[in-house]
């Protein structure tokens, strides 16, 4: 009986690429309700959380290419530099869509609050009763900014992670929305890259 690859299939599989998040509709209900957008956000930062594991399963598959040759040198920097293209471009996709939804709640946070705050100082409007109040919502906005600030520093963290193994792959000039996520992310600064056009 042959001895197995280096490496089986299954452990490339097992969470190479991790699962997709489930599916869900996120509302302004969603942004009010801390916990349930936390578990949100958790879900699609998996992929940052596995990034060495995925990098490694990627190279751990193109040694394997090259050890039953199956590939030649050229064809193994192809194999390397399209396998940290294809993984970057995974990262960078995943950015833009968690911080999608940070932009969205934090926006949709802020407009309340502010609304509130127009209608309290309004001598002719009686102040209604609210479900959350304006203090209640102002600290919200303010966990919402931490989550911004937690971002940046996760973002931060796998490009480093990222360069660690793909030393010599960097974003095309040519390609400005790669470009603009990489130095974002470099620089370890809040806020929104551009977004992924498919």
């Amino acid at each position: 009986m042959p001895a197995p690859p280096f490496g089986t299939a299954s452990a490339y599989t097992d969470s190479f690429p991790s699962s997709p998040p489930r599916q869900v509709t996120v509302t302004a209900e969603t942004c009010f309700n801390l916990s349930v957008f936390r578990d949100i956000v958790r879900q699609y930062r998996k992929l940052d959380d596995q990034i060495i594991i995925r990098l490694n399963r990627a190279q751990a598959q193109l040694r394997d290419q090259d050890r039953l040759g199956s590939g030649s040198g050229v064809e193994h920097m192809n194999g390397s530099e399209g396998m940290c293209a294809k993984i970057w471009t995974e990262i960078m996709a995943g950015w833009a869509h968690r911080q999608t939804l940070l932009t969205y709640c934090s926006t949709t946070v802020k407009d309340s609050v502010s609304s509130k705050i127009q209608v309290d100082q309004d001598p002719k409007v009686n102040t209604p009763r609210w479900e959350r109040g304006i203090k209640e919502e102002e600290v919200l906005a303010d966990q919402l900014e931490s989550e911004e600030s937690i971002e940046a520093i996760i973002r931060k963290r796998t490009l480093d992670a990222f360069k660690s193994r793909c030393p010599f792959f960097s974003p095309p000039s040519s390609d400005q929305t790669s470009k603009q996520w990489w130095d974002l992310a470099d620089h370890g600064k809040k806020g929104r890259g551009p977004d992924i056009v498919n």
